[in-house]
């Protein structure tokens, strides 16, 4: 099979794969971030951002957004990369699950 096939192939796989488990997602989701802090914290970890930043942007305890971090990385909503950060694997707004005023409290941090 060619390499073009073959991501042809896989690409088809991961939308049915993303269409089957939309709903799961969602629910998991609404279950581990029951709150609109939980889920702008959460919406805040994708990478660009230190945990303090997180936690200060969402007033809470240092050691509420790292339960939050450990939680959603057992879960399997986050990953845990090399450098040790906490990255999101959804984006919130793909499961409608913020809130019109929060995405742009949480805009990304100018370069």
């Amino acid at each position: 099979m060619s390499d073009e096939k073959m991501v042809s192939v896989l690409a088809d796989i991961r939308n049915w794969v993303r269409a089957a488990s939309f709903a799961s997602v969602r629910k998991l989701l609404e279950t581990a971030l029951p709150d609109e802090k939980s889920r702008m914290a959460y919406q805040m970890m994708d990478g660009t951002r230190t945990m303090e930043q997180v936690r200060v942007a969402c007033k809470m305890s240092p050691n509420g957004v790292v339960a939050l971090g450990q939680r959603c990385t057992s879960m399997g909503l986050m990953e845990l990369k090399d450098d040790k950060k906490r990255v999101r694997l959804f984006d919130l707004n793909d499961f409608d699950l913020l809130e019109a005023g929060v995405q742009a409290a949480i805009a990304k941090p100018k370069q």
